[in-house]
């Protein structure tokens, strides 16, 4: 299962949407990054597909560096796409492949296929990881195409120590990720990629089983998946652009609250308003510091990584935004998007307590430019 965004574009389709980007911006290339939650879902596999579909459609595609780890599926993957020879490093008394970075260069094709994006490269390379050479590949105008799993990301590091008890050597700048111009989720679940370790498809038999004691136990891979979801989305919505094709279709956007029946709700009324009036839908959470992962308990946690997969799946672009003033975020960003009506649940406080102490809805009730859909809310389980 995969999610593919723009962050300009809301949702890219094909990869001859793809291309259209790389295009329209030549002084530098555009990136892609294929995101998820461990080895083994697909990530190199899938950017593989796309990179043989975009040349049967006439695109020069070629791979820059791709490492199978072994792995026969993604060694086959690569068939006939054409492959850059790596360059060698000596160090010491091993001699070290990297990627050939010159020969990328010169070789210039319109997309770049490489492989383990926060891969530190061997003592005396031009750069020290190979997220620089991806930098300096799109400053000479090519678009590239990468992989990497969410523990990676610089951003998440606390998260992912308190849930692993692992310090990740080999990190990507947040930044890199976030300046993407698309960002495609590999999705697997969990019992689903446990079984291909037994099977032999991503390790060694008897490295695969220590790996099931360890980084692969079901309650850290339930963790990293729900952080690989809700970092696509955060990256999805954080530059996205006002939806405005020129036909006047009111553009929908649902304010939804971090409780997760109450949101959970909304979404389903969302994606139903959506259908009805023909047109895109947002789903905006304003994340104050109390609603963030380490403030909440697991199953809280993992109850709001399903509402944004449910969102998702009803065609909504999640949107995050950090500010601890609710209602101005919110009124800021249906400025911003020109949203026409924002849906919100009806008020908790009613009577004497919301005249003297009005919350989120009644403050927002009093704005203007833009219609609002109070609605009443079935806590759907």
């Amino acid at each position: 299962m995969w999610w593919w965004w723009d962050h300009n574009e809301s949702l890219v389709r094909t990869p001859e949407d793809f291309l259209a980007l790389t295009r329209r911006e030549s002084a530098k290339g555009k990136l892609k990054v294929y995101l998820g939650m461990a080895a083994g879902v697909g990530k190199t596999v899938r950017m593989l597909d796309d990179a043989h579909a975009m040349r049967k459609q006439g695109i020069d595609v070629v791979v820059g560096y791709v490492e199978s780890h072994g792995r026969t599926e993604t060694a086959a993957r690569v068939g006939d796409l054409e492959v850059i020879p790596r360059a060698t490093v000596q160090y010491k008394d091993v001699v070290i492949e990297e990627m050939d970075l010159d020969a990328c260069l010169g070789r210039r094709p319109d997309i770049l296929v490489v492989d383990e994006l926060p891969h530190t490269n061997a003592p005396g390379s031009r750069h020290e990881k190979r997220w620089q050479d991806v930098e300096e590949i799109l400053s000479a105008g090519i678009a590239v195409m990468t992989a990497m799993n969410v523990q990676h990301l610089e951003g998440v590091q606390d998260i992912v120590r308190s849930a692993t008890g692992i310090d990740i050597r080999e990190r990507v700048p947040d930044r890199i990720v976030r300046e993407a111009s698309s960002v495609v989720l590999v999705d697997l679940p969990v019992p689903e990629l446990q079984e291909r370790l037994r099977q032999g498809k991503i390790y060694p038999p008897q490295q695969a089983q220590r790996a099931l004691e360890n980084f692969f136990r079901t309650e850290l891979l339930v963790k990293l998946r729900e952080l690989a979801l809700l970092q696509t989305a955060d990256y999805s919505g954080r530059e996205f652009v006002a939806m405005d094709d020129g036909s006047g279709t009111p553009r929908i956007a649902v304010a939804l609250p971090f409780d997760p029946a109450i949101a959970r709700s909304l979404i389903l009324r969302g994606s139903r308003l959506a259908g009805r009036m023909n047109t895109r839908w947002l789903a905006l959470y304003v994340r104050r510091r109390r609603d963030h992962a380490e403030n909440m308990t697991a199953e809280e946690h993992r109850q709001l990584t399903e509402n944004v997969q449910l969102a998702m799946s009803l065609g909504a672009s999640v949107v995050f935004r950090e500010s601890e003033d609710v209602v101005q975020t919110i009124l800021e960003f249906v400025q911003q998007e020109r949203v026409s009506l924002l849906v919100v649940g009806r008020p908790s406080r009613r009577g004497a307590a919301a005249r003297f102490a009005p919350g989120i809805v009644q403050r927002l009730q009093e704005a203007k430019g833009f219609d609002m859909l109070v609605t009443d809310i079935d806590r759907v389980k």
